[in-house]
Formats: C-alpha cells, sequence, structure tokens
C-alpha cells in the first residue's frame, strides 16, 4: 500500500498557482507559517524505479529557487511513472542523499530500502529537478538528516 500523499490544499502556500497565495498574511505568525518550508514534498520521478541518471521533480516547494540553491532535509512521496509510490526522505549535510523506502513495482518487483546520491538539482520553472547519482550504503539508524 502506498504511503498518504502530502495534503495539496488550495488556499495553501504550498500551490502558488492559486491567487489567494498572493495575499499578505493577516498576523506575524501567519507570516511565519507562510515561510515554513512544507513538511512533505510530492516528486514525480521520470523512471518505474531510481538508477543514475533518473530525474525526480519535487513539486509544491513554497520557495523553489532557494531550495534549489540551498536545499534543506525533507520528507518526499516518490511517485514512479508506472504509478506506484514510496515514502523518501532527502537528506543533507556533507553530501545530499535521498532515502527511499522498500516498495514494489507496478510489475511486482520488490526493492528494499535504498539510498542514493543526488548528483545534481536544478530549478526548472517553479520545480527543482533531482538527478540522482549512485546508489549509497544505507545510513545507520538514527543518523539526522
Amino acid at each position: 500500500m502506498p504511503p498518504t500523499p502530502p495534503p495539496q490544499n488550495p488556499g495553501s502556500p504550498q500551490n502558488p498557482r492559486n491567487p489567494q497565495d498572493r495575499r499578505s498574511p493577516q498576523s506575524p505568525e501567519a507570516a511565519r507559517r507562510a515561510e515554513d518550508p512544507p513538511a512533505s514534498c510530492l516528486a514525480l520521478c521520470s523512471h518505474t524505479h531510481l538508477f543514475p541518471g533518473v530525474r525526480c521533480r519535487l513539486q509544491g516547494l513554497h520557495r523553489p529557487k532557494a531550495f534549489a540553491t540551498a536545499p534543506e532535509p525533507l520528507d518526499l512521496y516518490l511517485r514512479f511513472s508506472d504509478g506506484t509510490a514510496a515514502a523518501a526522505e532527502l537528506r543533507t549535510g556533507t553530501a545530499t542523499t535521498l532515502t527511499v523506502a522498500a516498495h514494489t513495482t507496478a510489475a511486482g518487483t520488490p526493492l528494499d530500502e535504498s539510498t542514493w546520491s543526488v548528483k545534481g538539482m536544478a530549478l526548472q520553472q517553479d520545480e527543482v529537478e533531482l538527478t540522482i547519482g549512485a546508489r549509497s550504503p544505507l545510513p545507520p539508524p538514527g543518523t539526522p538528516g
């Protein structure tokens, strides 16, 4: 069973196409919330599984240009080209990595949890495109992102 996708609230800062999002916040607290990154983000992947060179587009980032320049740890909901999905975590630090939960492709192939280096990150209109690098060893449990 795929993970639950991130919420899509049409009036939230996660949906920049909504005209209501252009309004100024009413309070300092609302202004702070408007600057907070989303708790999770949808990432559309170009293939049915990850391998070096695959690209995933992060959608719904509040400030994609800033994120592409200085990424921060982020929970992701990966949607693959075959319609399957998996939870993932983008980790930053000395290297940027993507850890993907175990999942099964639409063809029935089970895939274990895996960690991949992110070899590129580029702004593509209002999305950030990740280019996947080599598969990495899994980080030790409890390693901060």
